[in-house]
């Protein structure tokens, strides 16, 4: 488990400060897929390079697994570090290596060791051969091992960043922007990988974007930062359906906001749960009341194999109309707010 604990990281310069983070809690359980999503500048990247000590928070705990990072010495920090594992958005492949040998690298660099009854003994060629043709079966690359970083496709780069990110075997993989440089159809496939190792080896993933389709597609948990606080937190589910924060809705329902600032008139925001997204509830009020109702914005999503709705509808001028709308959606627990 990761827990961040008050954390603050303020970075100096010019004879004046700047608040990356300020007083953030999160707690990323075993087996999440945490996403972590803000406009740029509000201390995104700065929170998950924190989660490994790349940088070192000015005040605060970084937990991992109970331990805080921030009290242990070097060589327990090293060994810690290399259960987390981290991709970039750039890749950062070294150009004048092979795929298999930029995979065996953070290998030779720490100088794994594997235990024994008696004792520990570093892992022989053929064990690093091994283990690194097991990681580009993995990500698909089987057949790129002696091929050049130079020769690869984007995606073809991020899977091999990928794979040596898992090759001291981390517990934790944190993801910053790594689908940004890519073009939909192979974020697709990136995200699709993710998911697979989540699912089959259990690792957790933090991902840092800005991208809500990313979110939406492989993530079971978000935070929402805005200006180095956290604004929102909770499943996905939940937070994508109803943000309650002004960031979160500018970020997630952008369109919806827009459409609720465009008109006039008395309104009804609705949302619609992974449960009753088929249910025809507008239709009904029409068929069963004879009210027609006039529908100014909608959306679907599909998060977690759910389809999830939002809605916007203009209420009636009769009163009493209103009220039968406002009470037909509560018997089909629909979920609604009043906005002007």
């Amino acid at each position: 488990m990761i827990e961040l604990r008050h954390v603050k990281k303020v970075y100096s310069a010019n004879g004046g400060e700047t608040v990356a983070l300020d007083d953030v809690d999160l707690t990323i359980e075993d087996g999440a897929v945490y996403g972590i999503i803000g406009l740029s500048g509000a201390g995104k990247s700065t929170l998950v390079r924190c989660i490994n000590l790349l940088e070192r928070p000015t005040e605060g705990q970084v937990l991992i697994d109970g331990e805080d990072l921030t009290k242990v010495k070097k060589k327990r920090l090293l060994e810690i570090r290399r259960s987390i594992g981290m991709i970039f958005q750039n890749f950062n492949l070294l150009e004048q290596r092979t795929v298999e040998a930029n995979v065996r690298f953070p290998l030779e660099l720490a100088k794994v060791r594997r235990t024994t009854a008696a004792k520990e003994v570093r892992y022989t060629r053929e064990e690093m051969r091994q283990r690194v043709g097991e990681l580009l079966e993995l990500v698909g690359l089987a057949d790129k091992a002696k091929a050049y970083p130079s020769q690869l496709s984007g995606g073809q780069k991020q899977r091999v960043a990928i794979a040596r990110a898992l090759a001291t075997k981390p517990k934790y993989l944190l993801c910053d922007e790594a689908t940004s440089a890519l073009d939909p159809n192979t974020t697709q496939s990136i995200l699709g990988l993710l998911k697979n190792i989540n699912e089959t080896l259990g690792v957790t993933i933090v991902v840092i974007t800005h991208e809500m389709k990313v979110v939406e597609s492989i993530c079971t948990d978000v935070a929402v930062i805005d200006r180095s606080r956290v604004a929102e937190r909770g499943k996905v589910s939940e937070v994508f359906s109803f943000p309650q924060s002004e960031i979160a809705k500018e970020l997630i329902i952008p369109n919806l906001i827009r459409s609720l600032k465009s008109t006039g008139g008395k309104k009804l925001r609705l949302v619609f749960n992974g449960e009753i997204s088929d249910t025809p509830v507008i239709s009904g009020l029409a068929l069963r009341y004879g009210i027609a109702v006039n529908i100014l914005y909608a959306d679907t999503k599909n998060i977690d194999g759910k389809t999830f709705g939002h809605m916007v509808i203009a209420l009636p001028d009769d009163g009493e109309k209103a009220e039968l709308v406002k009470r037909h959606l509560a018997a089909q627990n629909v979920i609604f707010k009043e906005e002007l």
